[in-house]
């Protein structure tokens, strides 16, 4: 049995989400710890975890009454996007503290005229039988492709959410990445095997054109492209890639796929792209502390019993291969860094930190702890400000700037 921390339970009803593990002995908890943390007595505690919980007759449509006129102006944004209940009622309980079940929500906005005329259903997937892997066994990979991102600037940025599900435990890894080459996808792999500290046994893909270069038909197998196939064969992998257009041998990260879309529920919001990957950890944070409906236990709960069973990763130097190619470089005082000579902005909360640098399609991305906070197109201009990052120089300041990089240049000029 595996003692579990469990992490922001803020009432005794959020101990009922645990209820079904801890009654099944797949968790131990700290029940003195919790007492203390939420001041309530061990007994009561206990009586929740035990999934005892007294009725209430509390009218929770009338409830819901109080929350109407947010629902109304989140489904009226412009620029928000909801397109299933579940994003609704998360982003309601994760910004707004509502109290109530995703089926009384659903009830409330379907019996209401004005909500449920507001609110866009998507047409409801067929149902495709799933199946149950072993342990440590597989895992999914997908894109969830161009979701639309708006900062408080107005300006719309395009980003891709790479996922890998395992199949056991259903736990997810997910990231932003701005494009998807093969060097991108390929270090995103090799990290998320790096964060479970180890890697499956097989990995199903779609047909995604970095990796595929011919996709599987009825009668005729997949064709990986080389480079990917070294990859695999490093971390001894086999691969299964999905026939096109059958979503359903991929279903558990299909399923999962809806989940990014949840950014959009933010949009208008945004300052920079550092905001948007703080929103996809609290998302995705929020998702594998939660049940899962095919386990009905907690993804975080079923990882600790599937990390025994992973392939070992191979030596540290086959895994920084796979890395991106990054240079770092220091962010100045004033929330800029250097790149032949020229300057250009990153978020403010960047200032006194190292962020790295690469060079893609005549664009420079900049990026911190691996994740992509910023992009810029190269440009011969010695400034280089995003509107996004709010930064304003006084012309006086800023030539004193461009002389000094123009006085260290000359510095390094080399006479015959």
């Amino acid at each position: 049995m595996t003692e579990v921390v469990l992490d922001n339970i803020d009432s005794l009803n959020d101990l009922a989400l645990f209820a079904d593990a801890y009654k099944k002995g797949h968790i131990k908890v700290n029940i003195s710890k919790l007492s203390k943390e939420l001041n309530k007595d061990r007994k009561t505690v206990k009586k929740y975890l035990n999934g005892n919980i007294p009725k209430t007759n509390r009218n929770r449509s009338k409830y819901l009454d109080d929350y109407r006129d947010v629902i109304i102006n989140l489904l009226s944004d412009r620029y928000r996007s909801f397109d299933y209940i579940d994003h609704l009622y998360y982003y309601l309980v994760r910004e707004h503290g509502i109290e109530c079940s995703r089926s009384t929500l659903n009830r409330y906005i379907r019996k209401d005229e004005v909500l449920d005329g507001l609110f866009k259903r998507k047409k409801t997937q067929k149902f495709f039988e799933r199946f149950e892997t072993d342990p440590g066994v597989q895992a999914q990979f997908d894109l969830k492709e161009k979701i639309k991102i708006i900062l408080e600037t107005g300006e719309v940025q395009r980003v891709n959410v790479a996922t890998l599900t395992l199949g056991f435990s259903r736990y997810n890894i997910r990231e932003i990445v701005l494009d998807t080459k093969y060097e991108t996808i390929i270090s995103f792999l090799a990290g998320a095997f790096e964060k479970l500290g180890g890697a499956p046994k097989e990995l199903v893909i779609d047909n995604i054109k970095c990796l595929v270069d011919k996709p599987r038909t009825i009668d005729k197998d997949a064709v990986l492209n080389v480079k990917f196939e070294e990859f695999l064969k490093e971390y001894n992998i086999e691969c299964k890639p999905c026939m096109p257009y059958r979503p359903e041998t991929k279903g558990k990260t299909e399923t999962q796929n809806k989940k990014p879309s949840q950014l959009e529920n933010y949009n208008g919001t945004y300052k920079d792209l550092l905001d948007v990957h703080e929103k996809m950890k609290i998302i995705n944070d929020e998702d594998n502390q939660s049940i899962s409906q095919a386990t009905g236990l907690p993804r975080i709960v079923l990882l600790k019993e599937e990390k025994g069973d992973f392939l070992p990763l191979p030596p540290q130097s086959i895994q920084e291969k796979y890395h991106l190619s990054l240079k770092p470089v220091a962010v100045t005082k004033d929330s800029l860094i250097s790149y032949r000579s020229n300057k250009y902005s990153v978020p403010k909360r960047m200032i006194g930190y190292k962020v790295d640098l690469i060079v893609k399609n005549s664009q420079l991305h900049i990026y911190y702890h691996n994740k992509i906070i910023a992009v810029h197109k190269i440009t011969n201009n010695k400034l280089n400000i995003l509107d996004c990052h709010h930064l304003k120089y006084e012309t006086t300041t800023l030539k004193e700037e461009l002389n000094e990089v123009i006085i260290n240049e000359m510095r390094n000029i080399k006479y015959d």
